[in-house]
């Protein structure tokens, strides 16, 4: 009946005492791992309440460090099976998230062999810890000053001289490797000193207690005598330690041995440098101009003196110019301001120069702002137009019709820069086209970036080439396609490459070139029908003398069957009458099938001038073709009384187009040489051979072509025959046609009363 009350009371002595203990007295119980008590201090150490730390399982544990988490649990759980006392430092999460150092004291609590109980306390060692880092780290810094300061420094005991600890300058200056010097002999007579005096003054001085401040001595190093400064502190007394400092000034002191030495140089190179060099008072008064006042301003450089600067500079930046002098005159020593101004010259003309106005005024050979100006006209013309340029550039950039894009050479070849048309064509905004590749634009984009070959291979083909042309067929953000002409140049810009790309949308040109090829085509069939009219009266002859001929002959037949009909059985008739009768009606049919194969022969060559040009490119004879031609053509000579001749070659002659191509060509021709001849005269149509290239004539013995017109003759309705007569299409459907589709040249030769000579030529390829 009265244990809980003693408990309680227990409890309670526990929790007075626990109260006097700065740090959080705990006690759990080791089968449960549950806190079964914890002082008051829990609270202002670690921000938990007693009551949410006894009753939250697993609290402590989950607040460990988890760096330090696995170390303490383990800890614990040795100590609990050993029933060893532990003594832990680790950290801790508080309720605000600080990182809070504790220090746990664990005593296990055995009872008869048996854990009974587990208490502790745990202290916060969080400033401790603090101290002990900073400590750490100060040594550490102090070491690390120590061992790579570039001043020599090192530990001497006063009154030997015993180096006890130098750093690596220290044994560099004296050449000793490292770790000779530490307790050998005395540093007092070594022999680093060339002069035995400057040794004994060091010795003096420290074993008197006295500090030394910038002492300069010399010391023998490894392979020469250096000038050094020394300096003492001593840093314990009691034990007679000092530190010495030595700082090599061999470079300084050999540096303004040349600085003197270069002095005389130096005024000599500012009396003859092309710079101007002036000294300016605080508020701008000229106290020096150097002999280039002459050449640089036309000005004499002693009557400038006194005179203010600004009245040689530029009214315009007397603001800019006053606004940079005086950062440099409240700056301090040393401070600098840099501008380009314009400076008038002597005889008005402004140059621009650029200088530089340098805080000299605490020297006391100079008392003032130094100024150094070079005249930088030229370039400051030059960098106006360049900017001028490149505004130029910006303007036709964003003014251009056309897309411009600036592409990034490497890699995937992403758009750099683009302009909006550019962005606008391919449906997306400028932010969305930039970084973009440019493969992306293209329909089979992803097939051509998988393929490295055919990468390198156009990369290669821009790099041989610098620029090229081409057109293809670029893909929308919608995914429709459309074709582009592309004209792209390589450019270096800091030793990157970038492709500038300017792309023309020539969807309308595609429609426009579509609608012209079929225009074209039915004015070449125009043309055509045109000829083939002016040929009719010639075809009715050539068809219908072969024709009457075999009319007569059919005739002729069918009187001799008729009369072999009616001599059958009759007496005075004998075998060899019946033979004659035969013989004759076989003559008369072979001469018959003669004309009539004339007349298939002539309608073939009809049907293949007629026929549409617009068939499949071969290989065909040309000689043949010509021949054929010619041979509708004739009775058209004939009726003009023009002798027709075609100079056959020996050889076939073979080209790649066609057939209907240079069957209206040389119609045309032809035509027109016997228009344009009188009775009696002559053309000729022959083959000729220029190196590989091959050449067709058309020569004429006519009346010629004038010199006012001749200039004129392949334009579009242009003719000099009488209205009805002529359409003035066909020279120049004729040049379309050996210019375009046979990519050869036409060319005339004329003499206004002795005759023409056209010449087609077809270029080497052309053929086979």
């Amino acid at each position: 009946m009265n244990a809980q009350p003693v408990l309680l009371e227990e409890q309670m002595i526990l929790a007075r005492l626990a109260a006097l203990v700065q740090g959080v007295v705990w006690q759990a119980d080791p089968r449960t791992r549950r806190a079964t008590f914890v002082s008051e201090w829990l609270t202002p150490m670690l921000g938990f309440t007693p009551q949410a730390w006894l009753s939250t399982p697993g609290l402590w544990a989950s607040r460990l460090h988890p760096d330090d988490r696995d170390r303490v649990m383990a800890a614990h759980e040795r100590s609990m099976t050993t029933g060893e006392p532990l003594a832990l430092e680790y950290r801790f999460l508080a309720a605000d998230g600080r990182e809070v150092w504790l220090r746990d004291l664990v005593t296990p609590i055995m009872e008869g062999g048996r854990l009974a109980s587990l208490g502790g306390v745990m202290l916060d060692v969080t400033a401790q810890r603090q101290s002990e880092e900073a400590l750490r780290a100060a040594r550490d810094r102090f070491e690390k000053v120590f061992q790579t300061s570039p001043l020599g420094m090192a530990l001497l005991h006063a009154e030997s001289g015993a180096v006890l600890n130098a750093n690596p300058a220290f044994m560099a200056l004296t050449g000793t490797p490292q770790g000779t010097l530490e307790g050998s002999g005395s540093l007092y007579c070594g022999a680093v000193w060339p002069d035995p005096a400057q040794a004994e003054a060091l010795r003096s001085a420290v074993q008197a207690g006295q500090g030394v401040r910038d002492l300069p001595v010399q010391w023998r190093g490894a392979s020469e005598v250096r000038d050094v400064r020394l300096s003492t502190e001593v840093l314990d007394a009691a034990s007679g330690t000092a530190l010495l400092m030595v700082q090599d000034e061999t470079e300084r002191v050999q540096a303004e041995a040349r600085l003197r030495a270069s002095e005389s140089r130096f005024r000599a190179l500012v009396q003859h440098s092309s710079d101007l060099l002036t000294v300016v008072s605080p508020v701008g008064a000229l106290l020096y101009a150097s002999p280039a006042m002459r050449e640089v301003l036309g000005h004499d450089d002693e009557a400038v003196l006194g005179e203010n600067v600004l009245n040689h500079m530029h009214p315009d930046e007397h603001d800019a110019i006053r606004a940079a002098f005086s950062r440099a005159v409240f700056g301090g020593a040393g401070a600098t301001a840099r501008l380009t101004s314009r400076f008038r010259r002597q005889d008005g003309e402004y140059r621009w120069l650029e200088w530089v106005a340098t805080n000299r005024q605490d020297d006391p050979h100079v008392r003032g702002m130094v100024m150094n100006s070079r005249d930088v006209t030229e370039r400051v013309q030059s960098e106006q137009a360049l900017q001028e340029g490149r505004e130029t550039f910006q303007g036709l950039f964003e003014a251009s019709p056309d897309g411009v894009l600036l592409v990034d050479f490497a890699g995937t070849m992403p758009i750099v820069q683009c302009n909006e048309v550019a962005a606008r064509m391919r449906g997306y905004t400028r932010e969305e086209l930039l970084g973009m590749s440019t493969y992306a634009s293209l329909p089979n984009g992803q097939e051509l970036l998988a393929d490295p070959a055919g990468d390198e291979a156009f990369r290669a083909r821009v790099r041989e080439n610098g620029k090229l042309r081409f057109e293809a067929e670029h893909l929308r953000k919608d995914g429709s396609v459309y074709p582009v002409e592309i004209n792209l140049a390589l450019l270096t810009q800091g030793g990157r490459e970038l492709l500038l790309c300017v792309e023309r949308d020539i969807t309308e040109r595609r429609a426009a070139e579509e609608a012209l090829k079929s225009s074209q085509a039915q004015l070449i069939a125009t043309e055509k029908l045109a000829g083939l009219g002016r040929l009719t009266a010639g075809l009715a002859h050539e068809i219908n003398t072969p024709l009457a001929a075999t009319l007569n002959e059919l005739h002729e037949a069918t009187r001799l069957v008729q009369e072999y009909h009616d001599s059958v059985g009759h007496a005075d008739v004998t075998d060899a009458d019946h033979r004659e009768i035969a013989r004759e009606l076989g003559g008369v049919v072979e001469a018959a099938q003669r004309n009539l194969t004339r007349i298939g022969d002539f309608i073939r060559k009809i049907r293949g001038h007629t026929r549409d040009t617009v068939t499949e490119r071969r290989v065909f004879d040309a000689a043949a073709g010509v021949e054929d031609t010619l041979t509708m053509l004739a009775h058209e000579a004939r009726a003009a009384r023009v002798n027709l001749m075609f100079e056959q070659p020996r050889d076939a002659v073979l080209l790649r187009g066609e057939p209907g191509r240079l069957t209206q060509v040389v119609t045309n021709l032809v035509v027109n040489a016997i228009h344009a001849s009188p009775p009696g005269a002559d053309v000729t149509v022959r083959f000729g051979q220029r190196g590989a290239v091959r050449t067709l004539e058309v020569e004429d013995t006519g009346s010629g072509i004038p010199e006012g017109v001749v200039g004129r003759i392949f334009e579009p309705m242009f003719t000099t025959k009488p209205v009805g007569q002529g359409t003035g299409l066909g020279l120049s459907i004729i040049h379309d046609i050996v210019t375009g589709h046979f990519g050869g040249e036409i060319t005339v030769n004329t003499q206004v009363g002795q005759g023409t000579i056209f010449t087609v030529t077809f270029p080497e390829g052309a053929g086979p």
